[in-house]
């Protein structure tokens, strides 16, 4: 507080003490602050608490410090409000406010984390404690309608053909990811802390690394790494919000940098030390104290990842850890899906991602039986599921004759209407533009096909057949 040489004014310091620990509201703050010497006149200041959203309504008590010629104590007790509202978390900031000439402060803006215990407790289970049947899908009744039938790769592609619809699915960046695991990886036993994947507990949201040390911090982990998936800083760091999005299909990969599907809230440090390792076989099985909770998360993702891009690719065993497209150990996969069943907590954050954000969905979670049907025991079968889900879409319509010959008609909507044709290999064969009612001419060769609809925002399907 002085000039090295002895001259100049001296500033006598002032320093705040307080107990730093997370608070709960309704507890009390003890401040004292104190001066490094005795004043000699009458210190009159103001202390401030406010940060963010904590603001005055946050707490009560005396914030206006006084001390005495002669003294170098102030103590005074804040009261953090107890209310009824959710806020989350948050953090108050002890701090002084203006200072009369001749004090310097020797400390300031000290944080207490403020835990808010009106937290929302959802009636499904974390990971560790799964439940079952309590979340239900959200997908439209005909999402999955146009997969019965199919078999081998025209499985596969038709999949992709739901999953990376362009007219339909939306790409967001690295910033929103945040937003949007923070409500999709949401602790179902306490929404203001997200539920980290590998290490298999809960973490307040606020203690979310944007920078420097991940020590008791949470990031977003990519499943499928960036590295290995060749989408590294592919998409911007600025959240954006739901409404803005880029059009996306599947050859855009840079979409998947923030593919929600594949992230997941995760303990900083132990999202460094998986890395861009593999899972399973000899690479990584998560920690030494794993429940495996995790696993079949991990397998249905990247099962998801390897249908949605083209060029991303699921094999057995485990390649070098630095091998681009190629993910393994698909064995494991397949297993883990079945020993891990998708769940209640699974389920939510598919319908979330789903209804806000992208607008696809993860089949893997809604249908687990697929990835036999692709890579494992039933590979080359036909697909013949049970993909009856609510109809929650809404959108109805005629197509006749069905079987057609040369000329169908499709009715029954009101306004600017998408229609495309594909044919039991998932490639489109035809597509129009029309509002309300068209009739098409066609010479598409005898067989079955499916019909896509795109109208008002939503989509149906329905098969057709040529004669």
């Amino acid at each position: 507080g002085a000039m090295n040489d002895g001259s100049g004014f001296i500033y006598n310091g002032l320093k705040i003490n307080v107990n730093t620990a997370h608070h709960n509201e309704g507890d009390t703050l003890q401040i004292q602050v104190i001066t490094q010497t005795p004043v000699t006149s009458t210190l009159n200041f103001n202390l401030g608490f406010s940060n963010g959203n904590f603001n005055t309504s946050d707490y009560t008590g005396n914030v206006a410090v006084t001390i005495p010629v002669g003294g170098t104590t102030f103590n005074t007790v804040i009261t953090l409000t107890d209310d009824v509202l959710d806020e989350g978390d948050e953090v108050a900031k002890v701090k002084f406010l203006t200072l009369p000439f001749g004090y310097n402060k020797l400390n300031d803006n000290l944080e207490v984390r403020v835990v808010d215990n009106d937290y929302k407790v959802d009636p499904w289970g974390t990971p560790l404690n799964p439940t079952y049947g309590i979340v239900t899908s959200s997908a439209p009744v005909n999402y999955y309608t146009s997969l019965n039938g199919l078999s081998g790769n025209a499985l596969k592609q038709q999949l992709q053909n739901i999953i990376a619809d362009s007219l339909v699915v939306r790409a967001h960046n690295y910033g929103d990811a945040f937003d949007i695991l923070k409500e999709a990886d949401h602790n179902p036993k306490n929404g203001n802390q997200v539920w980290l994947m590998y290490v298999e507990q809960p973490r307040a949201k606020l203690d979310q690394q944007t920078s420097g040390s991940g020590t008791g911090k949470w990031n977003r982990e990519h499943i499928y790494p960036q590295s290995r998936g060749g989408f590294a800083n592919g998409t911007d760091d600025l959240p954006n919000g739901p409404t803005v999005f880029l059009p996306t299909n599947a050859n855009n990969l840079l979409a998947g940098h923030a593919d929600a599907h594949h992230l997941r809230a995760e303990d900083a440090i132990e999202n460094s030390t998986r890395n861009n390792k593999d899972y399973g076989g000899s690479d990584y099985n998560g920690t030494a104290t794993t429940q495996n909770s995790w696993r079949g998360d991990v397998s249905r993702a990247l099962m998801y990842m390897a249908v949605r891009y083209n060029g991303l690719n699921l094999i057995s065993g485990n390649p070098n850890d630095t091998t681009k497209f190629y993910m393994g150990d698909l064995d494991s996969m397949l297993s883990w899906n079945k020993s891990d069943p998708r769940d209640d907590f699974e389920m939510y954050r598919n319908n979330y991602i789903y209804d806000v954000w992208q607008k696809n969905r993860n089949p893997f979670i809604d249908l687990p039986e697929l990835a036999d049907y692709i890579w494992g025991s039933k590979a080359g079968m036909v697909y013949n599921g049970n993909v009856a889900i609510a109809d929650v879409n809404g959108l109805n319509f005629s197509i006749y004759p069905n079987p057609m010959q040369h000329t169908f008609t499709i009715a029954g909507l009101q306004g600017n209407t998408i229609v495309k044709i594909y044919n039991m290999f998932g490639q489109e064969v035809l597509s129009a533009a029309f509002q309300n009612q068209i009739s098409l001419k066609h010479s598409l060769a005898p067989g079955v096909y499916v019909c896509k609809v795109y109208c008002g925002g939503k989509v149906a399907i329905k098969q057709i057949a040529v004669r």
